[in-house]
């Protein structure tokens, strides 16, 4: 897998923690544990198809993990949704700059007078910004979350 395909999975799946958190959480309080369950497991795939627990995708998630899981990955699950939320809102702001900003005067904004000088700079700024906020703060929230996926799911704990 490509770099770049792996930083957006990543990216993906620290994104969808809350909500699928969330999700889960509202499946294991209507009696819905497998599904709660499925929904963790398909969220911690790795991708490779080798998952833990049985074949029927319930693996080490039982209801009080579930709800452990989300309670304690609330912080890091809350600061990736925004943190990649923010990029993916302002990666459509700057790549969409001439869409959004054509009829303004954009002759100061950085990169101009001309509206490709411009975008150029807008999008090229945002590409190394993004590289540098997808690289390690949304990498580290992403191993915390994993981290703590594999400690709350570990069997035979004290």
């Amino acid at each position: 897998m490509s770099p770049i395909a792996r930083t957006a999975r990543t990216g993906a799946r620290a994104f969808l923690a809350l909500p699928c958190g969330l999700a889960a959480v509202a499946l294991t309080l209507t009696g819905q544990r497998d599904q709660a369950a499925r929904l963790r497991n398909r969220l911690t795939d790795d991708g490779s198809g080798a998952r833990s627990g049985s074949e029927s995708g319930a693996g080490d998630w039982t209801g009080g993990r579930v709800l452990g899981r989300t309670v304690l990955g609330l912080p890091l699950d809350a600061a990736a949704f925004v943190l990649v939320g923010y990029a993916l809102f302002n990666s459509v702001r700057n790549f969409g700059y001439p869409i959004w900003y054509l009829d303004t005067d954009y002759h100061q904004a950085w990169g101009g007078p001309t509206m490709a000088g411009v975008w150029a700079v807008h999008a090229g700024g945002w590409l190394l910004c993004l590289a540098v906020l997808l690289h390690w703060p949304v990498r580290w929230l992403a191993r915390g979350q994993s981290a703590l996926d594999r400690r709350v799911t570990r069997t035979g704990c004290r």
